[in-house]
């Protein structure tokens, strides 16, 4: 009995340590960012893991100065906030409407819906491009956060069909036959119920709006997003290394905040529409 219990806390304290390890590896990026960021550049260019000999706050100011942060951090806001609730508006009636939908066509558009997930950007940037040219998209950001809505269903469309299998087909027929129809039954009961996988695909589209570059760039072509901003401290013969490592901490910042109040619905969420799927 002493030894199972020995060999149980053996392989705990055995997997605790290999988990501690890896996140090791995976934040001493960070940590050497955050630590650069603090230097200038000389002390940078002399030792990347040395500890800096003055905080250098100085990085940060010249940072908020130069890109006209206020005004960035507002566009991205914007962008991420209206990609990803439009996204989420129409993602959870598709989603809702295939898993309700009993004919072979819902199965159908399902597989396309998955399909598109495994379709490299690259391979259809030229014509994302061409298209949203063509629509009149590029340089507004109300087309970029069209063109992002567009991109993020595949997802969403995935998780919220596998969740929407879950929920109880008479809490709809009970609202029905009470004289609910059914946007108002979608809206009033179906939708409380969805809230956590789209708070799962909210944090995914989040991170992955915040922090895109290459999108931005194509449709709007001007550093009015975080990312596109930390072009001014890119030359071709000269990177400001204390200036990149100071933009890369402050645009981080907002979207490590959120993730962290956001973390619990993650595994939740997609563990629940994976599964019950």
């Amino acid at each position: 009995m002493k030894s199972g219990r020995h060999r149980t806390r053996s392989r705990g304290l055995g997997i605790t340590v290999v988990t501690l390890l890896i996140a090791l590896i995976f934040f001493f990026p960070v940590l050497i960012a955050v630590i650069n960021s603090f230097k200038t550049k000389g002390e940078i260019l002399a030792s990347a893991i040395a500890l800096p000999a003055a905080p250098a706050w100085e990085n940060y100011v010249a940072v908020v100065a130069a890109t006209d942060f206020l005004q960035v951090f507002l566009n991205s806001c914007l962008v991420t906030g209206g990609g990803v609730l439009l996204n989420l508006a129409i993602s959870s009636l598709a989603g809702y409407g295939l898993a309700r939908w009993r004919r072979r066509w819902a199965d159908l558009l399902t597989l396309l819906f998955l399909s598109a997930m495994f379709v490299p950007f690259h391979t259809i940037m030229i014509a994302l491009l061409t298209t949203a040219r063509n629509m009149r998209l590029t340089g507004h950001l109300w087309g970029l956060i069209l063109v992002y809505c567009g991109l993020q269903c595949p997802i969403p469309v995935f998780l919220i069909k596998g969740f929407s299998g879950s929920i109880p087909l008479e809490l709809e027929e009970a609202a029905m036959v009470d004289g609910c129809g059914i946007v108002r039954m979608f809206f009033m009961i179906v939708l409380p119920l969805l809230k956590p996988i789209l708070a799962t695909t909210a944090v995914l589209n989040v991170l992955w709006i915040w922090n895109d570059y290459l999108l931005p760039y194509l449709i709007l072509g001007k550093p009015l997003t975080i990312p596109l901003s930390q072009m001014y401290f890119y030359g071709q013969y000269n990177q400001q290394w204390h200036l990149i490592m100071a933009g890369f901490v402050v645009s981080t910042i907002p979207v490590v905040l959120f993730f962290l109040l956001m973390q619990k619905y993650i595994v939740n969420g997609i563990a629940a529409g994976a599964v019950k799927g």
